[in-house]
């Protein structure tokens, strides 16, 4: 198969093709350049109308009585990140049937390079809102969306297509992670106002679908991964193979740290309080 492939190992197509600005060309950046504009334009249009108005009907006077302009950015950059995970976890699902033999230089069909183009447009609005508010997000989350930006351009080169729906399952933690965020911002404004037993149930889930999915199979993926490119070492385009696999090491490590922080925010959380002196 090469990069015209227009119907995937498993029966789909990207509902978008004919939107195509460019349908003939064998470049699928170009080819697929139309959904990378329509997601961005639609994480956008999410941020600047969806967000604000959910957090309004969900969080009432929590969303309401921000002052601080960046935590209000910030409760609607999370909001966009569900939104995201819950499109993500949608259209990555078909990909999962792709045969990760499939030759990683070679293969491409036109449904995978949807899901890559959609999250490329997500990541690049990412990337733009954590340089604009850097402050905020830090080189820790600029690093992760520039990386992620590159990774999914680089799969429409194409490149490791077979793995790209394998790698996005990572997104199945991000709800946890934005429900544990809202949890905290909550409770900081109006002490207990989420019961505890929400807390402790999200908190479990978040952990165990965090380390199953990032750790675990992100450690395995990344296995597997380099082992076919292994098979293919005659093939591989060389820069592309070590930007590539130096990602994958730069995103699990990251990960790790991510998941020692909430550690260390259980331990915190359930360390029994000093006695009080008399």
């Amino acid at each position: 198969m090469n990069a015209n492939t227009t119907a995937s190992a498993i029966g789909f197509a990207s509902p978008f093709e004919k939107l195509s600005l460019f349908p003939h060309s064998p470049n699928l950046i170009l080819a697929h350049l139309h959904e990378i504009i329509i997601s961005f334009i639609f994480y956008q249009i999410s941020f600047s109308f969806v967000a604000p108005f959910l957090n309004r009907v969900i969080f009432r006077k929590h969303y309401t009585t921000i002052h601080d302009p960046l935590l209000k950015v910030d409760f609607d950059v999370h909001t966009v990140s569900m939104i995201q995970a819950v499109v993500t976890n949608t259209v990555l699902l078909p990909t999962l049937a792709t045969p990760m033999h499939y030759n990683l230089v070679t293969y491409a069909d036109s449904y995978s390079s949807m899901v890559s183009s959609l999250s490329v447009g997500y990541f690049l609005w990412d990337l733009t809102m954590c340089m604009r508010h850097f402050k905020l997000y830090g080189l820790e989350f600029t690093g992760h969306a520039l990386g992620s930006t590159y990774v999914f351009l680089l799969s429409l080169r194409p490149f490791c297509q077979p793995f790209i729906g394998r790698f996005l399952i990572y997104e199945a933690s991000t709800p946890f992670v934005n429900i544990n965020w809202f949890i905290v911002q909550c409770n900081a404004k109006s002490k207990n106002s989420i019961p505890l037993w929400f807390n402790v149930v999200n908190g479990l889930l978040l952990m165990a679908v965090f380390f199953l999915v990032r750790i675990c199979w992100g450690t395995l993926a990344s296995a597997l991964l380099f082992k076919q490119m292994w098979n293919v070492r005659d093939e591989l385009p060389k820069a592309s193979a070590a930007i590539m696999m130096s990602l994958n090491v730069f995103m699990n490590l990251l990960n790790v740290v991510w998941f020692k922080k909430m550690l260390r925010i259980i331990k915190k959380l359930t360390k029994p309080a000093p006695p009080k002196l008399d």
